[in-house]
């Protein structure tokens, strides 16, 4: 819609019905594997040989499990934490709403209907926008927050701006977004208005992503490939490879960036945890069921893990 001078008024973002926040279910397909292009993702495997099935995690110290499980909605996918970590934001894929959680309380404040199978989550450095990718609809949309309210303000990054299939989303400390498409094996990086699209190569089938705190490093997850791509940023390039368990998925940095969490999708149950500077796993952490979506909360004493066969948050004391 727009206002007689021909400037774009903002769209709330549509709240659920009432008495039912969630849609019917998906196809049943759909639940078990997740979505269509994981659908597509195993039988790529099949074809390449390639292993995705449960194995028990990296060796290694179990880090402490969770703590807390906070009940979201249908198939949650990713979730991200606000600058100030009174808010955390979770993508939930079955029922295609957004839960807006307050991580003190524990519970969900807001839900908004977003829009088919919404995949990755991230929020702006200073708190005032939020993105969402949907590989089904080929596009990366930017909403503005207001308070627990979001708000679609025309900023869309559609399959013509070379993002087809989008996965993971994260942005940089200097505001870039940083995107996954998985099915093209590269790391999109773009301005804060998804402009200025930049292409990073030489990844395999990236899943998550999440930027170092200098801005100087990338790290996304190769689901295949068992493995997490260190990407300098100014070169564009992969510079190392990181080994870890199968299927993984989201990832996420702590606040002082020498440690990565890693969630295994389905993989195995678990989280892997990752010393940056050694570039190696040295823990694991036991959630739920399905762990995909992984962040930490801004002062670096909790984990928040989406469990998308179990409809809940884990939290996690770090």
């Amino acid at each position: 819609m727009t206002t007689e001078d021909g400037s774009q008024v903002p769209r709330r973002v549509e709240e659920p019905p009432p008495g039912n926040a969630r849609r019917e279910p998906i196809a049943q397909t759909e639940q078990i594997l997740g979505d269509l292009s994981l659908e597509r993702l195993f039988a790529r495997a099949r074809e390449e040989g390639l292993h995705v099935s449960s194995a028990p995690a990296e060796a290694g110290q179990e880090a402490a499990p969770e703590v807390k499980r906070i009940p979201v909605g249908v198939r949650p996918h990713s979730v991200a934490a606000s600058p100030d970590g009174t808010r955390l934001y979770v993508t939930n894929f079955g029922d295609g709403s957004l839960s807006v959680i307050d991580p003190y309380r524990e519970a969900v404040v807001a839900t908004h209907l977003i829009g088919e199978a919404p995949y990755g989550v991230a929020v702006s450095p200073d708190g005032t926008d939020l993105y969402v990718a949907s590989p089904s609809r080929g596009t990366v949309t930017q909403y503005s927050i207001s308070g627990d309210d979001l708000f679609q303000d025309g900023s869309i990054l559609s399959a013509d701006d070379h993002s087809k299939n989008p996965y993971g989303t994260a942005v940089s400390p200097d505001g870039h977004v940083c995107l996954t498409l998985a099915l093209s094996d590269t790391v999109l990086v773009t301005d804060k208005f998804l402009k200025a699209p930049t292409s990073i190569p030489d990844v395999s089938f990236p899943v998550g992503v999440v930027a170092s705190k200098d801005n100087d490093r990338l790290y996304a997850t190769n689901y295949f490939a068992k493995s997490v791509s260190v990407i300098d940023v100014s070169g564009k390039a992969v510079v190392a490879t990181i080994p870890v368990a199968i299927d993984p998925y989201g990832v996420a940095m702590n606040p002082d960036g020498t440690r990565l969490y890693v969630a295994h999708f389905p993989g195995t149950g678990s989280v892997s945890v990752i010393d940056v500077s050694g570039q190696a796993v040295v823990a694991t952490i036991p959630v739920g069921q399905g762990p995909r979506g992984v962040a930490v909360s801004p002062d670096g004493t909790r984990l928040y893990v989406t469990n998308f066969f179990a409809d809940s948050l884990s939290v996690v004391t770090l």
